[in-house]
């Protein structure tokens, strides 16, 4: 059996065929699936952007009332570095548990005569006393807030012994305690 020409040419032909269509499709493969891994990472950009976007939301809403540390808590968190001893330290605590439901009402209170002021001072119909009455009860509510943050201070000082205070007053502030006064608006 004699192959001719055209069959060789035919047979050719054919596998150049079929091997192209082979490679078109391996190259088609790898297209899709960097199309597909393409459409994940910006689907996964889209997702961590939205999440981003809502964590400055929660913060934003959170405002002034994001946690800020009492004297307490910033002494307690020195425990090992002041020796503190057990007697100590559940006498702080105990300070710190009778004054945690006040000092809550109290830190909202400033917050909130803070934001009527303004509301005030914004109103075009509102009297200039009104305006004054509005900013004299933000300044009583965050007096009163220092007051009995000076109050637990005292109490908690009294704890302390002279060595202990020394010290204390020697550390500097943690960076947490920084950020908090940066964030601060004012």
């Amino acid at each position: 059996m004699t192959i001719s020409k055209w069959q060789v040419t035919g047979l050719l032909f054919g596998l150049l065929f079929v091997g192209s269509v082979v490679a078109v499709e391996s190259k088609y493969q790898q297209d899709t699936t960097a199309k597909q891994e393409e459409k994940l990472r910006q689907m996964e950009k889209k997702q961590q952007k939205k999440e981003e976007k809502q964590q400055k939301m929660e913060m934003k809403q959170k405002g002034m009332k994001q946690k800020v540390k009492s004297y307490g808590e910033v002494v307690l968190e020195k425990t090992e570095d002041l020796d503190l001893t057990n007697e100590q330290l559940g006498k702080i605590m105990r300070i710190q548990m009778t004054n945690k439901k006040t000092r809550k009402e109290l830190i909202d209170q400033p917050h909130k005569s803070m934001k009527k002021a303004l509301k005030e001072l914004r109103n075009p119909s509102a009297d200039e006393a009104l305006i004054r009455k509005a900013g004299a009860t933000h300044t009583a509510d965050f007096d009163a807030l220092i007051e009995a943050e000076l109050k637990m201070r005292k109490k908690i000082d009294a704890v302390l012994t002279r060595k202990q205070k020394t010290k204390l007053k020697a550390m500097k502030p943690s960076p947490e305690d920084k950020t908090n006064e940066s964030k601060s608006p004012g």
